[in-house]
């Protein structure tokens, strides 16, 4: 049985079609304005603060590679430079950090507390705000075809807001529409703002790793914490020299390969 091909009324285009695009456009350019309006203003941060954050952290990430490859050092070089880092009084890990208070810490991680509502103005809102727009004014509208065959998998993704087993899967209606254009409106929105252009993606990635990391994950690097930590494991590591032998071992792999000679 051949399927009935649908003939649209064109008052579809002109008061579904049209609209629902011109919507879902403007929304979209809404939304980059106002990140770029929540973002653009950032209070100054003292740069000192941040370079030596920086530093406390690659003293940290050299220690640890020096636990992790000092094996295939001399003896006499691990315990060099062990002693930079863990000597009682001189050693890198030894110092002394002030701790960083709530207000300290907010200054240098300025959306710390802005972050999360940020992202909600910018984000989640206009789209949760978007979405009931479009399901009370636009829903129960098909829209067009695709001009190819699609198995019958495709009518949940192309075909929401309808439920109609007899039509085609390779119609679309008004709300797999919108959901396209979400997506496809940020190639768009790219040539329009270049890098400045928002990321859906990224953003709640972001915010999920934000979530996962807790309430204390945006407080900032604990210096001392991590120097403690790091100058323990340190002491505890012994050198084990793991090129012992290795001349006797590439004579045996030479022979073998000149047959025993």
């Amino acid at each position: 049985m051949v399927a009935t091909e649908l003939v649209l009324d064109r008052d579809v285009r002109n008061w579904v079609l049209i609209p629902l695009t011109a919507t879902v456009l403007l929304m979209q350019l809404l939304r980059q304005y106002m990140t770029q309006l929540f973002t653009g203003s950032k209070p100054p941060v003292d740069a000192s603060k941040g370079t030596t954050e920086v530093a406390q952290k690659g003293a940290v990430a050299r220690s640890n590679m020096l636990r992790a490859n000092g094996s295939f050092m001399t003896e006499a070089g691990f315990r060099q430079r062990k002693l930079f880092f863990a000597a009682k009084d001189t050693g890198v890990l030894c110092q002394k950090m002030e701790a960083k208070g709530m207000q300290e810490m907010m200054m240098t991680n300025p959306d710390f507390m802005q972050g999360m509502m940020k992202q909600q103005l910018g984000g989640m809102l206009p789209q949760l705000a978007l979405g009931a727009l479009v399901n009370f004014f636009f829903s129960g509208f098909i829209l067009g075809r695709i001009p190819f065959a699609l198995s019958p998998k495709f009518r949940i993704m192309l075909q929401r807001g309808i439920d109609l087993p007899s039509i085609d899967p390779s119609y679309f209606t008004s709300l797999s529409y919108y959901f396209l254009l979400l997506f496809g409106l940020r190639g768009v929105l790219t040539l329009m703002f270049r890098e400045k252009a928002i990321n859906d993606a990224a953003q709640m990635m972001q915010m999920q790793q934000s979530m996962q990391s807790g309430p204390m994950g945006p407080m900032g690097f604990d210096a001392q914490k991590a120097f403690d930590a790091e100058r323990a494991a340190l002491n505890m590591a012994e050198h084990k020299w793991r090129l012992e032998g290795s001349e006797a071992r590439a004579i045996r792999v030479l022979r073998s390969q000149l047959g025993g000679k």
